[in-house]
């Protein structure tokens, strides 16, 4: 555009000089065309003279010097013509360049304004393909939240405590008894047992506490020298000091010792049993009520969420009074085998 204004400028400026130079030509002939007065003389008939001499023509008299100035207006007349033309020339070469650079304007437009289509059909598409995007970085947002919530609710339900964490916990087991020494020498034989352990450990700490209570049954078989044994049933209660010693990078599986005493009531244990002739200081006869300690060993295996498996071994020991078997073989001793699960 700018192009087309600095050419319609120099065309004006040049139709401008040329009709300045046509004005002064007309001018200039203007003044080659009036009458050059001519002085009387004594002859009648002139003769033109190219060398300032005098002639007459007709009985007048031309002078040399007028001669000169219509020759030089001719030259001139013809100097404008020829200068006329050569701008006549110009302006029609400007006209054409013009004319070239109207158009080659008219074809920029027309690729610019294509240029200008392209980009916004390009602006339509990248805003569409934005809109897209975001979309899909929502969906993907929504579809990794859910998977967060997700984990974390495995994670919690792999890790969910009914006690809030606190270490607390309480189990069911179960198992069998197997007697040795003295209590298996006067006629007693294995038999099932249940055990309930409720106590306290922390993940990740080696010092826990710990309460068993449970009911043994002993088989009792017929032994010689008259006694008569029925199948008695042992209630009791410890309580138990535990050292845990993690075997994963949870710490939540644990190989445990533990340690300590508590009662041992003895129900239907027969009055004629060899049982009761251990417990010959007994008052009531069919049932006994001892002391003894508990020592032992386990593993507890997490599973999920709240619940862990555990299997336990431990040597329990009742001291008896002597009775009439004798000094010898007053501690009583069995070994429960249990299996069970630990709700935390």
């Amino acid at each position: 555009m700018k192009l087309q204004r600095w050419t319609s400028c120099a065309m004006a400026l040049s139709v401008a000089l040329a009709l300045v130079a046509v004005v002064e030509a007309k001018a200039q002939t203007d003044t080659s065309q009036v009458r050059i007065p001519i002085r009387k003389g004594t002859s009648t008939t002139g003769v033109t003279s190219t060398t300032g001499v005098t002639s007459t023509t007709g009985g007048n008299r031309v002078s040399g010097g007028d001669v000169d100035v219509a020759a030089v207006t001719r030259s001139r007349v013809d100097s404008l013509e020829m200068t006329i033309r050569t701008y006549e020339s110009r302006i029609a070469s400007l006209e054409a360049a013009n004319a070239s650079a109207a158009s080659r304007t008219t074809l920029l437009e027309a690729r610019i304004n294509a240029l200008s289509d392209s980009l916004a059909a390009t602006r339509s598409e990248l805003a569409s393909a934005r809109t897209e995007l975001a979309a899909a970085n929502a969906r993907i947002t929504e579809v990794d939240t859910r998977l967060q919530n997700l984990n974390q609710r495995f994670v919690n339900s792999r890790n969910r405590s009914l006690f809030g964490n606190s270490g607390f916990y309480v189990g069911l087991g179960a198992g069998t008894g197997h007697t040795s020494g003295t209590l298996r020498d006067i006629g007693y034989r294995s038999a099932p047992q249940l055990t309930v352990p409720i106590g306290w450990h922390k993940y990740g700490r080696m010092l826990g506490i710990r309460t068993e209570w449970s009911m043994q049954r002993l088989e009792g078989t017929q032994l010689g020298g008259g006694f008569f044994n029925p199948d008695p049933t042992v209630f009791s209660g410890t309580a138990l000091a535990t050292l845990s010693f993690p075997i994963n990078s949870a710490k939540t599986n644990n190989l445990y010792v533990m340690g300590g005493g508590g009662f041992y009531m003895f129900r239907n244990l027969g009055t004629t049993s060899s049982l009761a002739d251990k417990f010959s200081g007994s008052q009531e006869g069919d049932s006994e009520t001892k002391w003894g300690f508990n020592a032992g060993a386990g593993a507890e295996f997490h599973i999920l969420g709240a619940t862990s498996l555990f299997v336990q071994t431990s040597m329990t020991n009742v001291a008896a009074d002597a009775g009439t078997v004798g000094e010898e073989g007053r501690n009583l001793r069995w070994m429960p085998i249990t299996v069970g699960f630990i709700l935390r």
